[in-house]
């Protein structure tokens, strides 16, 4: 789930105030990650997704290696897929797509910059992962379909028969 920081950025697809725009300048997506299964079920935490900072770009792509991470994950996908489907799966027209989202991913604990335990999600499971691959089998979790649109035929526009 998304919270609502009240940012909007057209530049970056950001509307609705989706975006959360910290004092150092970065913009991210505050989410909220809800335990589906296992023994921490129903637990939250809160986990930012960063889209752009000022600083430097180590931070806005991991943001976006954990987005491409959750479609390849919500849609079991595996990530060097590169197939018309695939790369369709992983087209987001709006930020929002992700808030509610269901995904598959491995929940970690690190020290926060202030030497707290925060919870974090070590890496997200694909379509590619033996762990992933089980929970499909035992119907733990369903991945979403994204049916990518007709194609165009390929044929110059002068050669129609």
């Amino acid at each position: 789930k998304i919270l609502p920081g009240g940012h909007d950025d057209g530049a970056l697809c950001l509307e609705a105030g989706l975006a959360t725009k910290a004092k150092s300048g970065a913009i991210y997506l505050r989410c909220k990650v809800t335990v589906l299964s296992g023994k921490h079920k129903d637990k939250n935490f809160t986990i930012p997704i960063n889209i752009s900072g000022h600083k430097s770009d180590y931070w806005p792509n991991q943001g976006r290696e954990l987005i491409r991470g959750i479609l390849n994950s919500s849609q079991g996908l595996s990530p060097s897929d590169n197939s018309r489907k695939a790369v369709f799966s992983r087209i987001i027209d709006s930020y929002s797509v992700l808030d509610g989202i269901c995904f598959v991913g491995v929940v970690s604990i690190h020290k926060s910059r202030l030497g707290r335990d925060e919870n974090t999600i070590a890496r997200t499971l694909s379509g590619d992962d033996e762990e992933y691959k089980e929970l499909l089998l035992d119907k733990v979790f369903v991945p979403a379909q994204k049916v990518p649109p007709p194609s165009e035929p390929s044929s110059a526009m002068w050669r129609r028969a």
